[in-house]
């Protein structure tokens, strides 16, 4: 797999922390993937050579998109079976809504990806640099993105 600018900015985002109001189970997926991104995140700012820390004030900036980005939800996030919630308001707009918003949910992640493409240029200019794979497990990335052993049954 080869890993452009955008997938830096993706990286960046993903890794961003967020306050955990509950005690997170180590061995959890939601745990598993929070390191992975860290360490995806490490491993491509090494290659790109690329640190945002080196300009405080986009750096500032960055923080608020990202919290924008990891904070954004909409009303049917998190919800895995949505049956009982679909037979309830059948036959009412509700559903639409929610369908209207998840894609607008979708549509402001990817320009919020977008906007921090273009924080990381005004850092550094993109120049056309691309990752490999085996450069990042060369350095020690594992980039076997971790999976749910419980949704293998699906």
């Amino acid at each position: 797999m080869e890993y452009t600018r955008r997938d830096l900015a993706l990286a960046y985002l993903e890794a961003y922390p967020v306050p955990e109001h509950h005690e997170v189970d180590p061995e959890s997926l939601y745990a598993r993937m929070k390191t992975y991104h860290r360490q995806l995140l490490r491993g491509l700012k090494q290659l790109f050579g690329f640190d945002l820390n080196d300009d405080q004030l986009l750096k500032f900036f960055f923080r608020s998109v990202a919290y924008s980005y990891r904070g954004n939800r909409h009303p049917l996030s998190g919800v895995l079976e949505g049956g009982l919630l679909v037979k309830r308001f059948e036959g009412t707009d509700v559903m639409d809504r929610c369908v209207e918003l998840a894609t607008l949910h979708e549509r402001t992640q990817e320009r919020l990806v977008d906007l921090t493409v273009e924080i990381l240029a005004l850092a550094k200019p993109d120049d056309g640099t691309v990752v490999t794979t085996e450069q990042l497990q060369a350095i020690g990335v594992d980039t076997a993105e971790p999976t749910d052993p419980d949704g293998d049954w699906l």
